[in-house]
């Protein structure tokens, strides 16, 4: 059984997110009778759309390393915990209960969505590996219990597809993505996204400030375009890291062509993905006389789309390291996490129809738990990289991620009961 989690692990990571999602959407429009041509275009397009997205994302965080890294330094920082970022993802494909945990929430995922307790049939297959992290915590924590993991990864995940249910409309209507939800726990911000947008409403002076980016350009003009805001955001960034001239002007650049291209990307993704949506729909609905709705879940890069995600994104990076450096107690100082900020911005942008400045404000508010449960979990995210070869034991390490994840921190309380 090693032996074909092992496989199994192997297959997976050495496929990677974009090739997986390109031949699992294929799969499915064929099972789902869209057609040869609809079923390859599909698939390769939204491969192609996620690839696209990723390099502007990670462009984005690469250019932006070097001022944020040169503004921590500037302020004096020090730090007893390592943001890996992303790193965290090797435990999904290196942890014992990887197949178990896989074939568990497809067969529970079908069965909830046969039962209609769940619209959303979990077709985005790579988002799973966020519950594949938490089952890894939980079976480092549990003393390398493999059943407590995978029942942990495996409810996590369905809190995940209930969710998107929650969510669908709305980043579906937001976003113009008919027929999709988003089962990746960043959706988790929804939750409380649309109660604080509520508060917002209430406070006197607070809620006249709109920095929607329609509303930006009409007031300002050619410097309201996102690719030149993108570059004065660019610009600033690097002048406070204490840049060159010449880097910082590289970075105006390389911001404005975030702020220009991400949207375009998203466009090929949702090409590839929306009809292959429609034909799934269809499929079922037909079966069903129309009675039973069905979601297809897409990965969270699909809502990076609307303009207002990166413009707060990119302004929100300098300000989680100043965060982070003035909240007492905390261990994390984020650099390689910092790329996760645009998928959560991506998250709340329709319950607060773009606004940027109430994205930042409840991102940064949102950051405030973030840091200290992610400076928690330090020594579990340790051990368990630790223990699969990861990363240093020696050396405390965390993410923003799943480190700092809200929902996976109350599974690890409740799991730690049984350590």
């Amino acid at each position: 059984m090693s032996g074909f989690a092992a496989a199994v692990s192997g297959f997976l990571g050495g496929l990677g997110s974009t090739v997986l999602v390109a031949l699992v959407m294929m799969i499915l429009g064929l099972v789902f009778q869209a057609g040869w041509s609809k079923a390859i275009r599909g698939g390769l397009y939204t491969g192609i759309g996620l690839a696209g997205l990723g390099l502007v994302v990670d462009n984005a965080t690469a250019q932006l390393t070097p001022a944020i890294t040169a503004l921590s330094e500037r302020l004096g920082t020090t730090t007893t915990t390592a943001d890996v970022g992303w790193g965290s993802a090797g435990v999904a494909f290196a942890w014992p209960g990887l197949a178990f945990t896989l074939i568990a929430v497809l067969v529970v995922n079908a069965v909830l969505v046969l039962l209609g307790v769940v619209k959303t049939m979990w077709t985005d297959i790579w988002s799973i590996w966020h519950g594949q992290v938490l089952g890894g915590f939980v079976w480092a924590l549990t003393g390398g219990n493999v059943t407590l993991g995978v029942v942990a990864a495996t409810l996590y995940l369905t809190v995940g597809s209930l969710i998107a249910d929650y969510t669908a409309k709305d980043y579906q209507e937001f976003n113009g993505l008919p027929g999709i939800s988003v089962p990746c726990t960043v959706t988790l911000l929804a939750l409380f996204a649309k109660p604080v947008n509520k508060l917002f409403e209430l406070i006197p002076g607070f809620n006249k400030i709109n920095l929607a980016p329609d509303v930006i350009r009409k007031k300002m003009g050619v410097f309201g375009e996102l690719g030149v805001m993108g570059a004065v955001i660019g610009i600033v960034i690097g002048i406070l890291g204490g840049q060159p001239y010449n880097a910082c002007l590289g970075l105006g650049v390389q911001m404005g062509l975030v702020m220009v291209f991400l949207p375009k990307t998203v466009s090929v993704l949702c090409e590839g993905a929306i009809p292959i949506a429609n034909s799934i729909t269809e499929f079922i609905q037909d079966r069903f006389d129309g009675k039973k709705a069905i979601y297809v879940a897409v990965d969270c890069a699909a809502l990076l789309g609307h303009p207002s995600v990166m413009a707060s994104a990119v302004l929100l990076y300098p300000l989680a390291v100043i965060l982070a450096i003035l909240l007492p107690g905390n261990a994390l100082i984020p650099i390689a996490s910092l790329a996760i900020i645009p998928y959560w911005c991506g998250a709340i942008a329709p319950y607060f129809k773009g606004n940027v400045f109430r994205m930042v404000v409840f991102m940064l508010l949102w950051l405030v738990p973030v840091f200290y449960i992610a400076s928690a979990n330090g020594p579990l995210h340790t051990l368990t990289m630790g223990n699969l070869g990861l990363a240093d034991p020696a050396m405390l390490n965390s993410s923003f991620d799943m480190g700092g994840d809200i929902l996976g921190f109350i599974f690890i309380k409740i799991f730690g009961l049984f350590a």
